[in-house]
């Protein structure tokens, strides 16, 4: 800034001196050109100079860059050293580094835990010391010196302890910028654990051979005997899959309904079958499937010789993640004469109830007409007998009035014993009148309060009417005997075309399964009355908590009709 000044105030001088001669113009002229030059020159010094700081502060700058990344650089090397050391020392596999005279350089912890010497330990040792056959150790170091590197070979070795153990080996050489060879790496693995793993593990496997062989022959077993019995039984069997379509039947099905298994299988019931046995077929088998239990049906199969009905069992069958994937039916018992036997029984029992019933009307229509009528007549001839003795003999007379009252508890127990036996009511205004007065009676006789209701009651037959009206009244005799009740309740209804009566009390009820013979015979008889006319009787009791009979029954338009 100084040299500038300077320069500034020489050219004011200069320009204010007056021009003394020509000669000095000259003179000005080329001092003016110098000053140009000299200007032009400081310019280009000046401006070489701030290319050269800025060169020198870029060269600076990039030297405090180059400083900056030889420290990072430098600690990058420090943390990857730490690190390789970190991951080095704490290796599960044992690690050493020699030089080119085996000497240790380095021995990590995993090594001093295997081999039983810190690294201090090893001074005055060479690697070669911890080999235990130098042979071995002979025919590695060939390798190694052939290939450069040995990887997993198994060798034994020493411990400080002198036990020797096997131990895989894989070495690598350092060598230097010339390629000279200055030490070698060795990672070694005690083989101690896995020798001994392996060794298990042979055991293991002999052990589930000698398992497997004897499985497969249980297999073979089992497969035999479950052939055998698949050939030989009597009984129809057939396996089939969730969808229904056959995958094995056994020869008794062959034989029975004329097809072989090989053109059976894949086909379904409905592919062999006529369209409705086929559907009672696959319902049956629907609902095995899904409530996944053995389930026990009567199925009727169109024969050569007719149409007979067997028994028949199916059951799941279960995939290995417990999931129901088939099913197998046995046919085992032809009931078809058991059946006709069973209905015969049937219309027997229904005969002789007919004929009970008629026996039992016969027996009270005698009890009320003749004995009714004899007990009135005596029961008149007493009145008359004790009025004509009256003034003559008050104690015959007063005996004969005795024997009115008698009488008169006579005729009330015939009455109600012809009831018992037949009620008239039943037969002159139907079931609902008769059951009402009946309940009334029940209630009178026994103290226990007796309700009864009935709702949308049609006109049905006799047959109907003397079943409900029976199971009634065993039911309420089982109550008065068996039930310490306090209250029983009789519904009545038919709803959607079925009847049903249900007779519950507040009793302190049983366990079902511990009825005795004799308990058993009322209630067999309730059912007799109920399958007879197809209908159905279910008893419901629990200890503590009374009794339940219901009786149910779908009507047509024989037995009765909706009102």
């Amino acid at each position: 800034m100084g040299s500038v000044h300077k320069r500034d105030n020489l050219k004011k001088k200069l320009t204010i001196l007056p021009p003394q001669t020509a000669g000095m113009e000259d003179l000005k002229a080329q001092w003016e050109h110098a000053w140009e030059a000299l200007q032009k020159a400081y310019d280009d010094l000046e401006q070489r100079i701030e290319e050269r700081t800025a060169e020198l502060m870029k060269a600076n700058a990039h030297l405090v860059q180059e400083i900056e990344e030889r420290q990072r650089t430098e600690n990058e090397l420090q943390r990857i050293k730490e690190y390789l050391e970190n991951v080095i020392d704490n290796s599960v596999d044992a690690i050493g580094i020699v030089d080119q005279h085996a000497r240790f350089i380095l021995w990590n912890r995993r090594a001093a835990e295997i081999y039983g010497y810190h690294f201090h330990e090893l001074a005055g040792k060479t690697a070669f010391d911890l080999y235990a056959n130098p042979a071995d150790l002979e025919r590695m170091l060939i390798k190694l010196r052939h290939e450069g590197v040995v990887r997993e070979y198994e060798i034994a070795m020493k411990k400080r302890d002198g036990s020797i153990v096997p131990m895989d080996i894989s070495i690598s050489l350092l060598k230097d910028e010339q390629g000279a060879t200055i030490g070698s790496v060795c990672v070694a693995r005690d083989l101690s654990d896995r020798k001994k793993n392996e060794l298990e593990l042979k055991r293991a496997r002999d052990e589930l051979s000698r398992y497997s062989r004897d499985l497969e022959r249980q297999i073979r077993e089992r497969t035999r005997d479950i052939t055998s019995i698949l050939r030989y039984t009597p009984a129809v069997v057939c396996i089939k899959d969730r969808s229904g379509h056959y995958k094995l039947v056994n020869p008794r099905y062959e034989k029975l309904l004329g097809l072989r298994n090989e053109d059976i299988q894949g086909k379904t019931d409905h592919d062999i079958f006529p369209l409705e046995l086929a559907d009672r077929f696959r319902a049956t088998d629907l609902k095995v499937l899904q409530e996944k239990r053995s389930l026990q049906v009567e199925e009727r199969i169109p024969l050569k010789d007719g149409s007979h009905i067997y028994l028949s069992v199916k059951f799941p069958l279960y995939d290995e993640c417990g999931n129901a994937d088939g099913l197998c039916g046995m046919i085992s018992t032809d009931i078809t004469e058991l059946k006709k036997a069973q209905e015969q029984l049937r219309l027997l029992s229904g005969s002789i109830m007919d004929r009970q019933e008629k026996e039992r009307a016969a027996i009270a229509r005698e009890l009320h007409d003749e004995l009714g009528q004899v007990l009135t007549a005596l029961r008149m001839d007493a009145v008359w007998l004790g009025e004509r003795l009256k003034a003559k003999d008050t104690q015959a007379a007063a005996r004969s009035l005795a024997m009115c009252d008698l009488i008169d508890t006579t005729i009330d127990e015939v009455r109600a014993l012809a009831t018992r036996l037949r009620p008239g009511l039943l037969d002159d205004f139907g079931l609902i009148d008769a059951l009402d007065y009946y309940t009334k009676y029940f209630g009178q006789r026994t103290g226990i309060t007796c309700i009864f209701k009935h709702l949308n009651m049609p006109q049905v037959d006799d047959l109907v009417a003397t079943a409900a009206y029976r199971i009634t009244q065993e039911a309420l005799t089982n109550v008065a005997r068996h039930a310490f009740a306090t209250k029983v309740k009789i519904d009545l209804q038919v709803k959607r075309g079925v009847l049903t009566l249900s007779v519950a009390d507040n009793g302190r009820g049983f366990n079902p399964q511990k009825l005795s013979e004799s308990d058993c015979l009322g209630l067999a008889g309730m059912r007799e009355r109920a399958s007879l006319l197809g209908g159905s009787l279910e008893l419901q009791s629990q200890p503590g908590k009374g009794t339940r009979v219901y009786f149910r029954l779908p009507l047509d338009e024989r037995r009765g009709a909706l009102p």
